[in-house]
């Protein structure tokens, strides 16, 4: 009666854990790992070191997977967040007056974790993802980079951006490993792609598949869309975040990102050349000065564009225009149509905002607009947004 009973009990709880593991799957949300509480405490019971060492030993050793793996693994680090939150929503101003303990209780600590990569051992520059060390920006808290070879650091957070999901932290060692940025933004759909990261724990964690596809965007939680990422079928799981995504050659083509939870094979990275227009920015200025029209757009209807004498529907529709704003400036006005910007076709409202994300503050853009059944050239200088728009 007791064997049954023992029995019983074990059964329950198995059922209860996998239950939470389902649940936790489920908050991490549509894609995203941004917040990862859960770790195994555990060392972890294998390195890419050991692995590629022991493949030294069999026929394996001029796999071309393992070789990449070699040449970026040791570049590959753990990084754990820790925060302390405050026990509830009451406003600081009210914590202040009444202090912590007396009755809204003590902040309590929030832990987190995901996955990085060295790219400049000279700096000791870590690239990582924003969701990663989101609540890191937020409030005052510490983040630990570990390597593949045991050694831990003390992480500097030198900038951060949210719409590109990227951040980049400083640590100060000598004799850094250091992973290769992939060159050129050419992929082959079917091409090797490897991605290295510590999903749930289990740190230097080594899966292959290949590029599914390019170009992809994805709309996250927050609302902030993604754009131009990898698709992969190369498994990535929470923890995974920050860890590079690379071809065959151990050079990163990818930041590994989001997931979709409810799928399977279907992971995203940003891409080698994301990555590089970000970063000179994140290390110049700690963040991404993004340029600013001054101009709300939306997609063009059908009876829209007859309307205004269009053929098709294709291009971005102007809404409204911000007092004093560049295209203020410049002179565009409500109604009129975007149809190319620097001789690159408009056809949706989409089309701009893709083209903007790559633009430059400073930099001169030159439209063509449809206004009053006619085609002009409108030049704009763009410009950093007030300080209240940016993100």
């Amino acid at each position: 009666m007791e064997e049954k009973v023992v029995t019983v009990c074990i059964l329950i709880l198995a059922v209860i854990a996998a239950n939470a593991m389902i649940a936790d799957m489920r908050s991490v949300g549509l894609s995203r790992d941004a917040i990862l509480t859960a770790d195994s405490g555990s060392e972890p019971s294998s390195s890419v070191s050991a692995v590629v060492a022991t493949a030294k030993l069999g026929s394996e050793s001029n796999n071309p997977v393992v070789k990449a793996i070699a040449r970026v693994g040791p570049a590959v680090v753990n990084i754990d967040t820790l925060v302390v939150k405050p026990s509830s929503n009451v406003p600081s101003i009210f914590r202040d007056l009444f202090g912590d303990d007396w009755l809204f209780g003590s902040p309590t600590p929030s832990r987190g974790q995901g996955s990085g990569v060295i790219i400049d051992a000279k700096n000791g520059y870590v690239l990582t993802n924003e969701h990663v060390v989101h609540d890191v920006r937020l409030r005052e808290g510490q983040i630990t980079v570990s390597l593949p070879n045991r050694q831990s650091f003390t992480g500097k957070l030198i900038g951060a951006d949210e719409l590109s999901d990227l951040a980049l932290v400083k640590i100060d060692g000598a004799n850094l490993p250091q992973a290769k940025l992939a060159e050129s933004d050419e992929l082959i759909i079917g091409q090797t792609a490897i991605a290295i990261g510590n999903p749930f724990g289990f740190r230097n964690t080594v899966t292959v598949g290949v590029v599914s596809a390019i170009g992809r965007t994805l709309s996250t939680p927050n609302g902030t869309p993604l754009e131009n990422l990898i698709q992969t079928d190369a498994a990535i799981n929470p923890g995974n975040s920050g860890g590079p995504l690379c071809n065959i050659d151990g050079e990163i083509i990818g930041l590994n990102t989001a997931i979709i939870p409810y799928g399977q094979g279907i992971g995203f990275a940003i891409s080698a050349g994301t990555i590089r227009s970000v970063l000179g920015e994140l290390i110049k200025y700690g963040r991404v000065r993004r340029p600013w029209t001054g101009m709300y757009y939306y997609e063009l209807s059908a009876r829209a564009a007859r309307q205004l004498g269009l053929d098709s529907p294709e291009g971005a529709l102007v809404a409204e225009v911000v007092d004093g704003s560049p295209a203020d400036k410049a002179g565009m006005m409500p109604w009129d149509v975007i149809l190319a910007v620097d001789g690159e076709k408009i056809r949706s409202a989409d089309d701009m905002r893709s083209f903007m994300l790559r633009a430059k503050v400073d930099q001169t853009i030159t439209l063509t607009v449809w206004r009053d059944k006619s085609k002009i050239t409108v030049k704009i200088k763009l410009e950093e947004p007030p300080e209240n728009l940016r993100r």
